[in-house]
């Protein structure tokens, strides 16, 4: 077996496992497994020198999903609902399979937890 397909085996027998690291979300009202990671979307974000976009009323999360799992389409400036609330994608990045989603929405990070 190539390193090829032995990574496209991993995705779901190791990365996209629920006990694991991957947790139900849903796009549009349909479910799907993915792994979002908004630590990851915030280093992104601050790291970029030339993002004029930054607003303490946006949200950014960075979801990771099998290209074949994605239940809508994957591109730049598709608005949906991630779980049901309204995002846009700001980026698409295809990787051996694997989608990388950055995801923006308008509603602000709440300060802390209740």
């Amino acid at each position: 077996m190539s390193l090829k397909d032995k990574i496209a085996s991993d995705r779901h027998t190791v990365f996209m496992q629920t006990g694991h690291f991957a947790d139900e979300h849903t796009w549009n009202g349909m479910p799907f497994i993915c792994v979002a990671d908004e630590e990851q979307a915030l280093k992104r974000k601050n790291n970029n020198v030339n993002d004029i976009s930054w607003d303490n009323n946006t949200r950014e999360v960075i979801i990771y999903v099998p290209k074949e799992d994605f239940p809508g389409r994957a591109i730049p400036n598709e608005r949906g609902f991630f779980d049901g609330r309204p995002v846009k994608i700001l980026q698409v990045q295809d990787d051996m399979g694997m989608y990388g989603i950055a995801l923006v929405a308008n509603y602000p990070r709440q300060v802390a937890d209740e």
